[in-house]
C-alpha cells in the first residue's frame, strides 16, 4: 500500500477512519477484502497471493493495522527496490492482526528482527491509541497524537527528528509522543520538492480542511480525495497511473463508529478514479459475530 490517510480520534463518533489506496504492479495477484480465519480469531483484510500477507486488515477486537512500503532516498522509479532475500512485509501485517491491541501490536512489532525486511512504515490503532513503526534496518516505534496522519512511501521529516537512529531510545516501552502531527510532510534530508513528500503535504492539508467544512459525507470526501489527479508527477497524485503497468490497484475506506451498527467499509477493485465504492459493510457485522463465537478476549 502506498498512501494511507487515517483520522485518529478527531472525529465525533468515530475513533478511527481510514482511507487507502494500493500502488502496485498490475499484474500482481490479490483477493479482495474478506474474512480470513487466524490462530487468534478471524480477521478482515485482502491478501496478496504471491506472497500471501496483506498490506491492511482489522481484527475482531477494533484493532486495524495498515502498511506503507519504504523507498530508499534517490530518483524516482515505479516498482519496488529491496534486497534479495527479505521476508514479506506482508506477514507482518498478519501478524500484528493478532494482537489485543494497538499496543499490544506496536510493542510486537518493536521486537521485530533487525534487516530482515524491506523498509516500511506500519500504522496500527484501535478505539484508545494509534502507533508508527519506521522500519529500516530495525523498528522504531512511536506513539501518535490525535489527529489526521498520512502515511506514504517516504518518511516524514517530523517521524525522523522524533524517532532518531537508536531504537533503544523510543517504542512502546517509553511511550513518548509524536511531535504535532499536523506539520508538513518532507523526506529526510529536507527534500520538499520530492513528489511524494509534497502528496503527503497535500492529502494532509485537504483532509485537515475537510474536517473544518463538513460538506457532506466524510466517507465521501475522503474518496475524492483517493481518486485525486495532479499533472506534475504521476507519484504526486493520490491515484496513481505508470506507464499501464504499475498504479493505484485497490482503494479502501473504513469509519469505526463508536455506535458499531454506524461502521462503515468501502472498496473499490481497480483505481477509484474508475471505479465505484463498492459497500462492503456487512462484512464488519460478520467479523463482530464470527469474534463472539471464536471468544474473543
Amino acid at each position: 500500500m502506498c498512501t494511507l490517510i487515517a483520522l485518529h480520534r478527531c472525529v465525533p463518533g468515530s475513533p478511527l477512519v481510514i482511507a487507502a489506496n494500493r500502488d502496485e504492479f498490475l499484474a500482481r495477484p490479490a483477493e479482495g477484502p474478506a474474512l480470513r480465519m487466524r490462530e487468534n480469531g478471524p480477521v478482515l483484510a485482502p491478501l496478496d497471493i504471491e506472497a500471501g500477507g496483506t498490506w491492511l486488515g482489522l481484527n475482531g477486537r477494533g484493532v486495524f493495522v495498515g502498511l506503507t512500503n519504504l523507498r530508499p532516498d534517490g530518483p524516482e522509479s515505479a516498482g519496488p527496490i529491496g534486497k534479495p532475500g527479505a521476508r514479506s512485509r506482508g506477514e507482518v501485517v498478519m501478524a500484528a492482526l493478532d494482537a489485543r491491541s494497538a499496543t499490544e501490536a506496536a510493542t510486537m512489532i518493536e521486537d521485530l528482527e533487525a534487516d530482515a525486511y524491506n523498509p516500511f512504515q506500519l500504522f496500527v490503532a484501535d478505539a484508545e491509541q494509534a502507533w508508527l513503526t519506521v522500519y529500516r534496518d530495525g523498528p522504531r516505534t512511536r506513539v501518535l497524537e490525535p489527529g489526521v496522519h498520512v502515511i506514504g512511501n517516504v518518511e516524514d521529516e517530523r517521524v525522523g527528528a522524533v524517532l532518531g537512529t537508536a531504537p533503544a531510545t523510543t517504542g512502546v516501552r517509553n511511550a513518548r509522543s509524536m511531535v504535532d502531527s499536523r506539520s508538513p510532510g518532507v523526506i529526510p534530508g529536507g527534500n520538499a520538492e520530492q513528489p511524494r513528500a509534497r502528496k503527503l503535504a497535500r492529502i494532509r492539508e485537504r483532509v485537515e480542511k475537510l474536517l473544518t467544512v463538513r460538506s457532506r459525507d466524510l466517507l465521501e470526501d475522503l474518496g475524492e480525495v483517493c481518486r485525486e489527479h495532479v499533472d506534475t508527477n504521476p507519484f504526486e497524485s493520490t491515484c496513481v497511473h505508470v506507464a499501464e503497468r504499475y498504479g493505484t490497484r485497490s482503494s479502501l475506506l473504513l469509519e469505526l463508529a463508536e455506535e458499531a451498527d454506524a461502521s462503515r467499509l468501502w472498496a473499490t477493485d481497480g483505481p477509484p478514479c474508475e471505479r465505484s465504492f463498492e459497500n462492503l459493510s456487512a462484512l464488519l457485522g460478520q467479523l463482530d459475530t464470527m469474534s463472539r463465537s471464536f471468544g474473543r478476549g
